[in-house]
């Protein structure tokens, strides 16, 4: 598959088509490798996603112990 050049502000890029960011299940960050003469995109890993929501929702209702010892 072709894809031209297009201009964007000071820069350039491609449009990648909706079925091939669904095929490479692409989200919305991407890792962009150079290699030789080449750009290689990879899915951004998204393992930590929403772990900082999650701990907030965790320390809410958390029950922490402010003095004395902790019981295990």
């Amino acid at each position: 598959m072709k894809l031209p050049l297009i201009k964007i502000g000071n820069s350039q890029g491609i449009r990648i088509p909706s079925s091939l960011i669904k095929q490479c299940r692409f989200e919305e960050m991407l890792n962009v490798e150079v290699k030789g003469r080449s750009l290689v995109l990879t899915a951004a890993d998204t393992t930590r996603r929403g772990w900082e929501e999650l701990s907030v929702l965790e320390n809410e209702t958390a029950p922490w112990q402010e003095e004395g010892d902790w019981e295990w």
